[in-house]
């Protein structure tokens, strides 16, 4: 692998045990702290925070002074920005070096002077800041540092960003050396990324220009606009100038695609993405044209999803960024040597060819789960080097944003830290952080880690950042696994049961098992480890130990302060309102509990389970359409239950899941049959909703109707809404509808 650092010494550290400064002894100093008269105001923020810092290491109190000459022979801490002198470190780098009892902290500008502050402390003077809220700064009666330091550090990756709610704290973001800023906001940057709606809003403009957006399965759709209408690029160019206009100190403007799959397909900008193999073409020489416009400014586009190809003709202008994205790898593997992974490496790889000036996008949690075991520590690193090794020059890190997650404190500390220097050694730190952060527990903890990462490599399944606990129920993730799991952290508890707060932070990185648990009692609710015990030889209740595992773990959540348990949805007390409903077995006055049920035509072969164990076993799904639902990509299905004898029925319900996120939407409308033969039905009644509720954006709903008459077969009709219509990232395609519960009363 390259370098990480552009290093003259890399960190080279020339020490022995008599070799040493003595900073501090019992409380006292003859040291003092230097700036220049006119150093700015990063430059003395650094000075101010390492008295500060050094207070509490050694009780002693350095004076800042300004800097009158000194020489080899003063006992002085100096910090010094220069940007003639260190114009080779870029923005951030900065050298560290003694000369005789003198120590200097030098930037090229303020903020690598900050940066190296930063750096004496946690490398020769061993503070930590394992998160916003825990630092361990060690208590010394005596400080020293080597005699001999010569530590130049200049990172490879000048923008590095990790997506954590708890690395949005200043003084997190100052300490690990991070780009973004305590919004979460970059500040060199204007619009960030999917910005072709707000160049090209869909309002005012499609209702009276819909030539101006993408044709789309033969009809015009509000997903991305026509890259190859003129119009289109003075609209945008238009609105970009005035965006500029209102923050002219942003150097980077994102001119990129939504996030659909809806690209144009009209002639001209077909037969540009002919010529250039791939919806790339289109993206990129549009891209170009606006960059053309404002050669002051770095434009930047998003190579994703459809546009993840590097075009084959045309290449990104000297000030075109590519935002490069890998939301479709695996993650139990690092891509430069998974399988699975190999055309990504292609295009990476092909990008590479055209430019040095590219920024990725990385993802290394799982959305859809946020508090679940997603065992990828093994591949952060090896993922960070081959970028690198491939002209990457910016990395954005999409953790959670969210409050919590699984090892969100862990994840963020280990991402800045690689992010800073790809070669550091991930297992130290990793080991450094588990023993600050948790104390005595942390080897257990390490124990837990290991383990479950070994048990998914081994298991060869994948990793995906959309998947979910019950995916690895049969693997890395199986009962056994799991008691496996839970006996690491028995012991970790048990290490810290008289330490208060490494015992909440150990039970708090407990919290992903118990999630998976109650994940995976969905998959067999009626089994041992289901949701339900049986009370009779016919009648199902709760089972206790669920409901209160459910409880503690919610109780938790809030403690914790989880905002939510997926990307965009599900509170904690949603989650709890929904697993709660799916607790309880619709079995009393329920005519359909139990009974077979046949479906024409078949569910799409990814969600075809057994009719009668999803429809009619008294069991409600929950948001997961993977798990007790049935789906259908079809305009129109039907589910014909056969109560065993003809019956009274006074009502029929069917519930229905929609997701919009998924192209998982409502019925149109539900229509009800009886039939005492199976052969001659009568309409029993009908539910409708003709428009698309676009407020639910995940949800389930009841259609029902009276019947008041005897059958024996009971036919739901569901018509769904067939194409996703033009408003919706999926405009043009095929939508889905689900269907679970059918309740004959």
């Amino acid at each position: 692998m390259k370098s990480i650092f552009a290093l003259l010494g890399a960190a080279l550290m020339l020490s022995s045990c008599s070799q040493t400064l003595k900073l501090a002894d019992k409380g006292r100093s003859a040291y003092r702290i230097v700036v220049a008269a006119d150093a700015d105001s990063l430059t003395w923020l650094a000075a101010e925070r390492f008295q500060g810092y050094f207070r509490q290491i050694s009780q002693a109190e350095l004076p800042i002074m300004t800097d009158s000459g000194t020489t080899a022979d003063d006992h002085a801490i100096v910090f010094s920005t220069d940007t003639s002198k260190h114009a080779d470190l870029g923005n951030d780098g900065f050298v560290i070096f003694t000369d005789g009892n003198r120590i200097d902290i030098q930037g090229g500008t303020s903020r690598g002077t900050l940066n190296g502050m930063y750096t004496l402390l946690d490398d020769y003077l061993g503070c930590r800041k394992y998160s916003a809220t825990v630092e361990v700064i060690p208590q010394q009666g005596k400080v020293t540092v080597p005699k001999r330091i010569y530590d130049r550090q200049v990172p490879v990756i000048t923008f590095r960003d990790t997506h954590y709610r708890g690395t949005n704290d200043q003084g997190y973001i100052d300490w690990h050396k991070l780009s973004h800023d305590s919004t979460g906001g970059k500040p060199d940057w204007g619009f960030w990324c999917h910005s072709f709606g707000q160049l090209l809003p869909a309002d005012p403009y499609f209702k009276t220009h819909p030539e101006y957006f993408a044709l789309v399965s033969g009809q015009r759709a509000t997903t991305q606009p026509c890259l190859s209408n003129p119009a289109v690029l003075e609209i945008m160019c238009d609105n970009l100038a005035k965006a500029m206009a209102a923050k002219p100190e942003a150097k980077y403007w994102s001119v990129s695609s939504n996030d659909n799959f809806g690209y144009c397909q009209c002639a001209l900008c077909a037969e540009v993405d002919s010529i250039e193999g791939s919806p790339t073409g289109s993206v990129i020489r549009f891209v170009n044209a606006v960059a053309e416009r404002f050669p002051d400014k770095v434009i930047s586009t998003l190579a994703y999803q459809y546009s993840r190809a590097a075009p084959k003709v045309t290449k990104p202008r000297e000030n075109v960024n590519i935002m490069f994205c890998n939301i479709e790898c695996n993650r139990s593997q690092p891509i430069a040597t998974d399988s699975t992974s190999a055309s990504f490496r292609r295009d990476m790889e092909e990008w590479a060819k055209l430019t040095d000036n590219i920024l990725v996008w990385d993802y290394v949690i799982q959305f859809k789960n946020l508090v679940s075991p997603f065992p990828n520590f093994h591949t952060l690193q090896p993922n960070i080097q081959y970028f690198v090794d491939n002209h990457v020059v910016a990395m954005f890190e999409q953790g959670n944003r969210e409050v919590g997650g699984e090892f969100a404190d862990l994840r963020a500390y280990l991402i800045s830290k690689l992010l800073w220097n790809p070669s550091a050694n991930a297992d130290s730190l990793m080991n450094d952080f588990l023993n600050g952060y948790y104390g005595p527990a942390g080897g257990h903890i390490k124990e837990y880690i290991n383990l479950i990462t070994q048990n998914l490599e081994q298991s060869g399944k994948p990793l995906s950042i959309f998947g979910a606990p019950t995916d690895g129920a049969d693997s890395y993730l199986s009962p056994e696994n799991l008691a496996i799991y839970e006996s690491c952290f028995d012991r970790a508890e048990a290490a810290v049961a008289n330490q208060p707060e490494f015992l909440k932070r150990v039970k708090i990185a407990r919290q992903p098992l118990r999630y998976a648990e109650l994940e995976q009692t969905k998959l067999d609710p009626y089994g041992p480890n289901g949701i339900y015990v049986q009370a009779t030889d016919s009648v199902w209740e709760t089972n206790p130990e669920y409901t209160q595992k459910l409880e503690d773990f919610i109780a938790l959540c809030k403690q914790e302060g989880v905002t939510r348990l997926s990307e965009w949805h599900t509170t904690p007390d949603e989650y709890l309102d929904m697993m709660r409903k799916i607790s309880i077995v619709r079995q009393d006055g329920n005519l359909s509990f139990e009974k077979p049920v046949a479906l024409s035509p078949a569910p799409h072969p990814k969600y075809d389970r057994s009719a009668d164990k999803v429809l009619t076993n008294g069991i409600h799904g929950s948001n997961d359409y993977k798990i007790q639902w049935l789906g259908w990509d079809v305009p129109r299905f039907e589910a014909v239950v056969d109560l065993g004898s003809e019956q009274e029925i006074a009502r029929v319900t069917a519930t229905y899941l929609q997701v919009l996120t998924d192209w998982i939407f409502f019925p149109k409308q539900v229509t009800f049959y009886v039939s005492s033969d199976g052969k001659d039905y009568a309409q029993a009644g009908m539910e409708a909703q003709p428009e698309v509720n676009r407020a639910v954006v995940i949800g389930s709903r009841d259609f029902s109707s009276a019947v008041g008459r005897k059958g024996r077969y009971v036919k739901v009709v569901t018509d769904g809404v067939g194409i996703c219509p033009p408003w919706h990232l999926g405009a043009g395609k095929k939508a889905f509808a689900f269907m679970d519960e059918i309740v004959v009363e």
